[in-house]
This record gives C-alpha cells, sequence and structure tokens, in this order.
C-alpha cells in the first residue's frame, strides 16, 4: 500500500477546506502541480461549473421547485458535480454568513435566485454582493424589508447588516444608527399577487439622517457603502473568513495583511482567499486534522471520494439530521461550526449517511475466502479512494480485517463474513472519526 507524500496530504486537505474534498486520484495528481499553483486554480476557475451527469433520484430528475427537499439536493449535487470548488465552497460560506432560509421566504424561486446571486459573487467584491443581497427578494423577504415605511421603519434588515454582515456584534456602531439606517431602508415594496418587488418614493423617509458618523439624504443602497467603508469592517469581515478555512485563531500580522489586501482589492475577497490559503496555519499538523467537516461537506465530500452522485431522495431529510439542510439556516447568524457539528445525534446521522451510500457495495457472497487481511484492508483503501490514515487507525483497519473471519471456514459463513469485514472496513474509513475532520 503506497503512503501519501507531504505534498498530497496538503493538497487534500487543501481540497477539503477550500472545497468539498478530492475525487480518486486528484490529491496525487494535484500535488505534481504544486500548492501555489492548485490554490491559483482554485481563486481563478475555468470553464463549466459541474461535470457528469444530472442527479436523478428514485422519483426521476430533480425538480426543486415542486418536490419536497430537492431544493437541498439540488444545492448538494452542484457541491457533488463542481468543477469550481473553492467558489462553491464559498457559496455554502457565504449562505451561512448572510443566512436566509426558506422556513420563513417560502419561495424556492427565490431561494434558488439566493443562491445564483452567492455564486456570481463567491470570488468577487463584498461590496457588490451586499448590494446585490440588499435587491435580494429572498433577503428582503427574510429581513422584511417590504412593509417598512417612513411612519413605522423595520430595523431587522440594518440591524443583521450591521451586527451580523459588516461591522460585527456592538462593534463601531450603536442603537442610534441602526435606528437612522432603518430610515434610510424605507420605501421596498412588495405584491403578495403578484409576486413583485417595488419602490414606492411617497413611503420612503427622505429626511436627513446620521448613520455611522456621517450625515445626508440616505437611501437605501447609501446604507450599504456606509457599512462597508466603515473602519472596522475589513477585520471583522477578514476574521470571518479566516474563521471557514481553519479553527485557530489567525495571528495579528495576518490579520493585518488580510485587511490592507481586502481594502486595496476594494474588498474583492480573492487576495484575501490567497493569504489564508497559502498560510502555514492551514497545514499545519496534517496528522492531526483539528476542523470538522461541515454535514455538507462530509456528504459531498463522500460521494465525491467514491465517484457516486446524487441519486436518492433520502439526502435531503438526512443531511436536516446532520445539521445543515442548504436553504434551510437554523437563524440569521446561521450555522454554528466546527465541534458544534458533533453531537450523539448528529454523529448517528453522519454514521447512517454512510450506510446508505455502502448499501449494497459489496454483495453476499462477493469476497473470496483467500483474500487476506491485508489485501482485505487494501480493498477497501482503494474502493473509498485512498483517505489519509493515521497509523493507529490502520492498526485498527488490520486488527478487524484478522478477527472478523477469524475461523471463518464453512461455505455459508465465507460466504457472509468476508463481505461483511469489508463493509465494516469501508464504512471505518468514511465514517470513522478521523473521517469526521480535515
Amino acid at each position: 500500500m503506497t503512503r501519501a507524500t507531504k505534498a498530497e496530504r496538503e493538497i487534500e486537505r487543501l481540497l477539503w477546506r477550500a472545497g468539498f474534498g478530492p475525487r480518486p486520484g486528484e490529491a496525487r495528481r494535484l500535488a505534481r502541480r504544486g500548492r501555489r499553483a492548485v490554490v491559483g486554480d482554485l481563486l481563478h476557475p475555468r470553464g463549466p461549473q459541474v461535470s457528469g451527469p444530472p442527479p436523478r433520484t428514485e422519483e426521476g430528475p430533480l425538480d426543486p421547485l415542486n418536490a419536497w427537499s430537492h431544493d437541498t439536493l439540488w444545492w448538494l449535487d452542484r457541491c457533488v458535480r463542481t468543477r469550481h470548488p473553492l467558489a462553491e465552497r464559498m457559496t455554502l460560506n457565504w449562505h451561512d454568513h448572510f443566512a436566509t432560509s426558506n422556513h420563513k421566504v417560502g419561495d424556492v424561486a427565490l431561494m434558488m435566485a439566493h443562491y445564483r446571486l452567492l455564486r456570481r459573487h463567491a470570488l468577487g467584491r463584498v461590496r457588490d454582493l451586499l448590494h446585490g443581497l440588499l435587491d435580494d427578494g429572498a433577503m428582503r423577504l427574510w429581513l422584511d424589508l417590504p412593509g417598512s415605511d417612513r411612519r413605522s421603519p423595520n430595523e431587522n434588515f440594518a440591524r443583521e447588516l450591521f451586527e451580523l454582515f459588516t461591522l460585527g456584534v456592538n462593534n463601531g456602531y450603536d442603537e442610534g444608527d441602526v435606528r437612522e439606517a432603518a430610515r434610510a431602508l424605507t420605501g421596498i415594496t412588495y405584491d403578495w399577487r403578484s409576486r413583485t418587488f417595488g419602490f414606492d418614493e411617497r413611503r420612503h423617509d427622505d429626511g436627513v439622517k446620521r448613520v455611522l458618523g456621517r450625515e445626508g439624504r440616505f437611501r437605501p443602497h447609501d446604507v450599504v457603502d456606509l457599512a462597508v467603508d466603515h473602519p472596522a469592517h475589513a477585520a471583522y469581515l477578514c476574521r470571518r473568513l479566516w474563521s471557514y478555512f481553519t479553527p485557530r485563531p489567525c495571528p495579528p500580522a495576518t490579520l493585518r495583511r488580510m485587511e490592507r489586501a481586502y481594502r486595496d482589492a476594494d474588498t474583492d475577497v480573492r487576495p484575501v482567499l490567497r493569504i489564508i490559503l497559502d498560510h502555514p496555519t492551514l497545514y499545519a499538523d496534517l496528522d492531526a486534522p483539528d476542523q470538522v467537516k461541515p454535514p455538507v461537506v462530509f456528504l459531498a465530500g463522500t460521494l465525491r471520494r467514491l465517484g457516486r452522485g446524487v441519486t436518492t431522495q433520502e439526502w435531503g431529510w438526512m443531511l436536516g439530521e446532520m445539521g445543515q439542510q442548504p436553504f434551510y439556516p437554523p437563524s440569521v447568524a446561521g450555522w454554528d461550526q466546527d465541534e458544534a457539528w458533533l453531537t450523539p445525534a448528529t454523529v448517528r446521522a453522519r454514521f447512517h449517511a454512510v450506510s446508505r451510500v455502502l448499501r449494497d457495495a459489496v454483495p453476499e457472497g462477493g469476497i473470496p475466502a483467500t483474500e487476506t487481511p491485508r489485501a482485505a484492508v487494501a480493498r477497501a483503501l482503494r474502493a473509498c479512494g485512498h483517505p489519509p490514515l493515521s497509523p493507529a487507525m490502520r492498526r485498527v483497519l488490520e486488527r478487524h480485517a484478522r478477527r472478523a473471519v477469524a475461523g471463518r471456514t464453512e461455505r455459508w459463513e465465507v460466504r457472509h463474513y468476508f463481505p461483511e469485514r469489508q463493509r465494516v472496513l469501508r464504512h471505518l474509513l468514511l465514517a470513522g472519526p478521523e473521517a469526521q475532520v480535515c
């Protein structure tokens, strides 16, 4: 059995943290190009966004606008078949940062338009993305912009713009700024019958407002620029970006570099992402990974590693059981990260998801009695795309491979226990403790 080189292990980690894991043989192939070149490709993707056959479940092609959970399956499929892993992963990250849920929006078409907005700006300027979100139908409904008028301004969007999207809790703004920004955001309308948005000047407060230390007759989009131009924005946004790629604290000097790069690029995130993805912290302790894979990343990566696609509707509710269902974040604050992903219930759901992936992978009677324990482990590793393996985990696999079939010589025993050994080995590789982290 070949052992991965350090370069391959670095690429493996990069593809998990900045994407959805490698396809079989991909880490070895890309390691020959060099990590810096691979990072460059991730930041500047070319060609079609996805490859491979479109998804098809037991009931036929996906129908996200009309079939329950197919919106979630549609996004999962984008993650599995993506050829632009960083752009797709950043779309998921932005979905957490700018969390918007169809539980309240109640319109899958608007939510899919929201996805396309996030995807279009995933590797672009945050300023442009925020302006787009202000015009986005799903975000408008989610944060109650329609119906907010000069007589009773709704503060939801203004509060979350400062608190979660651009500055951080109580970081450079106060309640007066929220109230004044809410005045500037008045006038947006929504016709529930025709499902169209508009702007009514009569409902807009055109008076002078004082927001974040500046004064003027601000209108909705002015508030976005005021927030993005605030001195506290760059550091807050860069810390958030860092946290999506490593749970380790950001060194102060690195944060300053990211802030400068972000401002110099007029809020383009690619220079910041380049600093993060080239940073030694991201590749520290390759033998002791410390970032828990989010459920979507865990499931999409498992399917990619096996060369599988989205073929069952079960993934929709299973992702919910694992704690992360795209288009349905739990609150405006998004999902809790890292260790919060692992609870007894969610780990059990991950275990069951892998069982579903491996269903019928090794038929009864499909393994000969002559297969040695070493060969059994090698077969499992090949089938699972050679995931990283610590010496301790390798010993666990080899011990199980010996004990599982010891003394099993009768025909019925060989027919059942030898395939079962292989199923368990694969399950340990894909759902064991080391498979949960990257």
